[in-house]
This record gives structure tokens, sequence and C-alpha cells, in this order.
């Protein structure tokens, strides 16, 4: 199986940032919700395509993140073997 890494300090800031833009766009969208009357109106709509071009740009900072992180987890793992292997042919020689 695969080894599982730690979470770094961004990915944990990246988490706690998303979780406030959903709770906070929630609130505003209801507060915006309610001051319109209940009606669907175009500050209504502006504020929920707002709301969700925020979230979706999150996930995709943390997909992009993600995918960072294991590029970089892959080129370690190659460098360790190209060293192992450097060291390997020296001893032969």
């Amino acid at each position: 199986m695969g080894e599982t890494r730690k979470t770094s300090l961004f990915e944990k800031m990246l988490l706690i940032v998303g979780i406030v833009v959903l709770i906070m766009g929630y609130m505003m969208i209801n507060k915006v919700f309610i001051a319109e009357g209940g009606k669907l109106s175009w500050g209504f709509l502006q504020t929920v395509f707002l709301w969700l071009l925020m979230v979706i740009i999150i996930i995709v900072i943390v997909i992009g993140e993600d995918i960072k992180e294991g590029i970089l987890l892959q080129q370690l793992e190659e460098t360790k073997s190209l060293k192992e292997y450097m060291i390997k042919g020296k001893k032969k020689h």
C-alpha cells in the first residue's frame, strides 16, 4: 500500500479558509435572500455565483497542492533510488 503523508501547514490553512468561506458565504447569501424579501433577484444571483466561484477556486487550489505534493514525493523516491544505484555502482568498481 502507499505511504500516508502528513498534511502541510499550507493545506491546514487552506482547510480553515475553505470552511470559513463556506460558512460566511452561506450566511451572507441567507442575509441577501432575506433582504430581498425571499425573491430571486439579480443581487441574490450575483451573490450565489460569486460564492460558488470562490468555492470552486478553493477546490482547484487544493487539487493543485495535492498534485504538487505527489510529484515532489515521487521525485524524492526517484532521487533516493538513483543515489542508491550510484553508490552500488561505485562499490562494484
